[in-house]
Order: structure tokens, then sequence, then C-alpha cells
């Protein structure tokens, strides 16, 4: 699967690929800063990828998890790792949190690569959130950036 920039916005956004997390997560369309998402209603589960090119600055893999937490009433992180990802240095981390009041449980994955962030993104009610974790796996798993031809 991939996710094609338009000419137009070529130049803030990012043409890759990305693994497929299943047949029970069904696609969403025309989200706000959000190219690419699917949502697993029976766990309440969401699948989101962000990737921009443009007016990122140079913050840490850490600052911008942090800043992930914006529109977040509560942010608790039960685990954080450097890892590896599109050959460069990544952030995983696993975050219990509310929104409005309801209880989520959220893996996030960030990266810079050639110019570009990607924050890639996983939410569940907590009580279903292993339910999908291997499905968004596949996703993180597939992510392939730059793409030779893609535009």
């Amino acid at each position: 699967m991939a996710h094609r920039t338009p000419l137009k916005l070529a130049r803030k956004e990012a043409t890759y690929a990305f693994g497929d997390p299943g047949p029970q997560w069904q696609p969403v369309r025309n989200l706000k800063d959000v190219q690419v998402a699917w949502v697993r209603r029976e766990i309440g589960g969401v699948i989101e990828i962000h990737a921009q090119c443009d007016d990122q600055g140079d913050s840490s893999l850490d600052q911008y998890t942090d800043h992930l937490r914006i529109d977040w009433t509560s942010w608790d992180v039960e685990t954080q790792e450097q890892t590896r990802l599109i050959d460069r240095a990544a952030l995983r981390t696993i975050v219990s949190a509310e929104l409005d009041g309801v209880p989520r449980r959220n893996e996030l994955w960030v990266v810079k690569k050639n110019g570009c962030l990607f924050d890639l993104r996983y939410s569940a009610d907590p009580p279903h959130f292993g339910d999908g974790q291997g499905d968004f796996a596949n996703v993180v798993q597939g992510l392939r950036f730059p793409l030779r031809g893609a535009r």
C-alpha cells in the first residue's frame, strides 16, 4: 500500500509505502493533517499515519513525541524505547491517556528521514489495545521511504 502526494503538495508531504493492517480495519478518508487512517470499531481502534516534509524544525524525537500529547487531558508514558525504522533512529512510545475524559491506550512511532517527519499512531480502548497492536506492527514494519519513481 502507498500514499501518493499530489504534486501541488509535494514540498510539504511525502510519498511513502506502509503495511496493510488487515481486512478488519476500515479506511478513513479526508481527515485533516492525517494522510492515511483506518478504524476498527469493535475495539475502538484507530491507526493513523502523518508525514510532513516542510516546517517541522529540528527538535528531538522525544520532543516530537511530546508534541503529540496536544488535546489529551492526561498523558502517562508507560514505555519508551529508542529503535530503528526506515534505516533511521526512531522512538516508540506506549502511553495511557485520556481524550476528553475517555481513557485510551496509544502506541506512537516517530522518525525523521531526508527532511521528513513521520508519526504513526495506534489508539484503542485500553481493554482491547492488544487486539490491534499486531495489525499496527504490520503497518509500521511496512513503512518505506523514499519510494523511487513514485511521482
